[in-house]
């Protein structure tokens, strides 16, 4: 790993100290255990293709199991203004304060049942299931992020296992916020079974509102992991 000529560590290392100005990373992966060899599907809780609010509103926390009701999950995500936002629920509560338009997380807090939660937690904002936390998972599996507002990103790495020894086929997709809602292909990643990591000597870059995620579809029903790295930069300081 190439070393930064100010700090003498590798770049990820030195981002992460924030040790370099206006420059941040973020990780993020997921999981679909059961991608299926129609349509391809978001890499991610539920096992479907993930669908976007419509418009921006607060959150709610609920589980499948009332035991987990009173525990607490954080959830990070973009306001209204696609600015980065954070808040803390409480499951089977009322809904947040803070208006969200993306969440791209959510992390079990507080868990009444011992140390994790012992039911599906969903989030939802205007309706729209944006988050799921898998029975005893504590934190969501989500391959999707959306480049916060006065923010470029650049996709360093991309990363995919299976469970099985087929082939699968997975996609890095990308939507700009003012492209009128049309998802263009950026990666694509053939493998049978396995692990495959993909680096990018040239980062590609995204602006600011532009949606991310991985997709996946297996020549049968299997387990598929993914999950890809940015390098944030803060364009604006206003």
């Amino acid at each position: 790993m190439s070393l930064n000529h100010l700090t003498n560590l590798p770049i990820g290392l030195a981002i992460q100290k924030g040790l370099i100005n206006n420059f941040s990373g973020v990780h993020k992966f997921g999981l679909n255990t059961a991608v299926g060899s129609g349509a391809f599907e978001t890499v991610w809780d539920g096992n479907n293709t993930y669908a976007y609010p419509s418009s921006s509103g607060t959150a709610t926390a609920t589980s499948s199991d009332s035991d987990d009701n009173t525990g607490t999950v954080k959830i990070f995500g973009l306001d209204s203004n696609y600015d980065l936002a954070e808040e803390t629920l409480t499951i089977g509560g009322s809904a947040g304060t803070v208006s969200f338009i993306r969440v791209f997380r959510a992390v079990m807090i507080t868990a009444n049942t011992g140390t994790a939660n012992v039911g599906t937690i969903t989030i939802t904002v205007s309706s729209t299931t944006v988050a799921q936390i898998r029975i005893g998972y504590g934190q969501t599996l989500m391959a999707l992020y959306t480049v916060p507002r006065k923010y470029n990103a650049y996709l360093m790495q991309i990363d995919v296992g299976s469970s099985k020894d087929l082939e699968n086929e997975i996609r890095l997709i990308a939507k700009e916020i003012d492209n009128g809602d049309v998802w263009n292909t950026k990666a694509f990643v053939t493998t049978r079974g396995g692990f495959v990591e993909k680096n990018y000597i040239v980062p590609v870059k995204f602006t600011e509102k532009t949606d991310l995620e991985l997709v996946a579809k297996a020549s049968a029903t299997s387990s598929v992991s993914a999950g890809f790295e940015l390098i944030l930069e803060k364009v604006d300081q206003s």
